[in-house]
């Protein structure tokens, strides 16, 4: 398996390569918010969307491509425009399973970190499925702690699954 990785901003062009990367992953892991079905966007939509997140000091979209394949997202995100929240982000990361377990999640991480350090966030918060014990672990590496649960944050196939919420003080 090729090893190139690179890992940028996203770009409006990269909206078709996202679509279809969120089927693939929606279809590899129950550990999404979104399964096969991928997001409900239209090509134009995302990369409005993307326009729109980079227009946003305080976000920032990522992605990771391996010779032209994109193997991993991931993204810090203004919690809200109110200025109360104005210290607090939110992250989440991707990745394509024949990646998993290979340092990509943590390269994702890496250039997260410090996007979010500069851009003045004062606490990072994510959800993660709490069976996902390697993003749990990917996620303590880098000084996330557990703050709660949600036991019905999921609902799969009828099943409710729990998620965990972790928060980053830095």
């Amino acid at each position: 398996m090729p090893m190139n990785i690179i890992y940028r901003e996203a770009e409006p062009s990269d909206a078709g390569k996202f679509l279809e990367y969120c089927k693939i992953v929606g279809s590899e892991t129950d550990n999404l918010t979104f399964g096969a079905e991928g997001l409900p966007l239209t090509i134009s939509q995302e990369a409005d969307f993307i326009r729109k997140f980079a227009g946003n000091p305080g976000s920032i979209m990522i992605v990771a491509f391996d010779e032209g394949e994109l193997i991993g997202t991931g993204a810090v995100s203004v919690v809200s425009g109110k200025t109360r929240f104005a210290h607090r982000r939110e992250i989440a990361i991707s990745v394509r399973k024949d990646y998993w377990g290979k340092g990509i999640g943590t390269g994702i991480m890496n250039v997260l970190m410090d996007f979010a350090k500069k851009s003045g966030a004062e606490v990072l918060e994510l959800e993660v499925r709490s069976d996902n014990e390697a993003a749990i672990s990917l996620y303590k590496k880098f000084g996330f702690e557990k703050i709660g649960t949600n036991e019905k944050f999921f609902k799969i196939n009828g099943e409710f699954c729990a998620a965990d919420y972790m928060n980053l003080y830095l």
